[in-house]
């Protein structure tokens, strides 16, 4: 077999998996999405259900499944296997992929405009997590100081390389020994990734969670003029620390080096060169010259 980085598994086949594995009678199987990981939903007279498959290589998908069941009610759950497994695995052309089934998010993702009530109840939802998931114990978030070199190498400015470079360093001593608090991190808080059902709120996409700085999960709405709402909704349910409310915009540079590199490397493996023109580069870069700005 000639090797390959990336397949899309055909969704009649996966039928028939989830039918044997999950006991399930599957009327349906669509492709909602591909990018990271790819998701499909299942039809069943019971409802619909998302099928979510793994690329290649990941080994948390069970760990995913265990941190949605003791964080409860705001996330989505997940359905074991009939045998009780978290996860099962399929052998595609690039090799083993975990996949873990879903119970259907109701709602749907809120719609625009969206305004300070709705983040007022982001806030509240994000700290909801946190406090949930606290003393659950998991892997270590990626350190974006680690990708800093990687980044620098496909940037093609000179000055935006020195920005960056600048700025990676200062946030490193700026972080240096800080008392910040960690626990588990929902890894990419931001509206995309969750349901309105009414006045809930409800995350999904659970596989960038990870023990790190619980402040880096406020940090995509730190810089957004929906901040005060955010934070007023968090602290609500549990306090924002003195020490981590001044880490934020150097967590947020940490959070832009990540983006860019995933926009750099992952994604163009995944979809293709020509998504490095999409302007998600671009507005990353904007943002890290923004900052230098507020920083110096």
């Amino acid at each position: 077999m000639f090797p390959t980085s990336r397949s899309i598994v055909d969704p009649g086949a996966l039928a028939a998996l989830a039918a044997r594995e999950y006991g399930l009678e599957v009327t349906g199987c669509v492709l909602l999405r591909s990018l990271v990981n790819d998701v499909y939903r299942l039809d069943t007279p019971s409802g619909p259900r998302a099928l979510k498959l793994y690329r290649a290589g990941y080994a948390a998908a069970g760990w995913e499944l265990a941190l949605a069941a003791h964080v409860g009610a705001g996330v989505a759950q997940g359905v074991p296997l009939l045998d009780g497994r978290p996860a099962g695995r399929l052998t595609a052309a690039e090799g083993p992929r975990a996949f873990t089934l879903w119970n259907w998010v109701p709602g749907g993702k809120p719609p625009k405009p969206r305004t300070d009530e709705l983040y007022h109840r982001f806030g509240r939802a994000t700290a909801a997590f946190h406090e949930a998931s606290t003393g659950f114990a998991g892997p270590s978030a990626i350190d974006a100081g680690d990708l800093v070199d990687e980044v620098l190498a496909r940037v093609p400015d000179a000055a935006d390389r020195s920005l960056i470079a600048g700025l990676a360093a200062a946030a490193a001593g700026r972080l240096a020994g800080a008392d910040l608090e960690r626990g588990i991190c929902h890894g990419d808080v931001t509206l995309d990734n969750v349901h309105r059902a009414g006045d809930r709120l409800i995350f999904f996409d659970l596989d960038r969670a990870a023990v790190g700085y619980r402040a880096a999960d406020l940090a995509p709405v730190s810089a957004t003029p929906h901040w005060p709402a955010f934070l007023a909704g968090y602290r609500t349910v549990r306090p924002v620390r003195a020490a981590d409310e001044a880490a934020l915009p150097w967590l947020s540079v940490l959070l832009r080096i990540d983006y860019l590199h995933f926009h750099l490397y992952a994604k163009p493996a995944m979809r293709g060169t020509e998504s490095l023109g999409e302007g998600w580069i671009e507005q990353n870069l904007t943002e890290l010259r923004a900052a230098a700005q507020r920083l110096s």
